[in-house]
């Protein structure tokens, strides 16, 4: 659920949509004032994912191939 939320993100992101834009799609939020939505566990969270998927992008995507199950 967290990496697909993570491309989620991600996807708005790069196609130009605002954090809160964002915030409202993934987690159906509703819109916020400034003050608001600079208090938001919803923006927190955005910030969150954009980061840990620009990581994931950026090749620690590889560290998911390499892990393997033990069986």
């Amino acid at each position: 659920m967290r990496s697909r939320r993570m491309l989620q993100c991600f996807d708005g992101h790069r196609d130009g949509a605002t954090q809160q834009e964002i915030a409202q799609v993934v987690f159906h939020t509703n819109p916020l004032d400034r003050h608001e939505w600079q208090e938001s566990s919803a923006r927190h969270s955005v910030k969150s994912l954009l980061r840990d998927a620009r990581a994931m992008i950026a090749g620690g995507y590889r560290a998911l191939l390499r892990h393997r199950r033990q069986s």
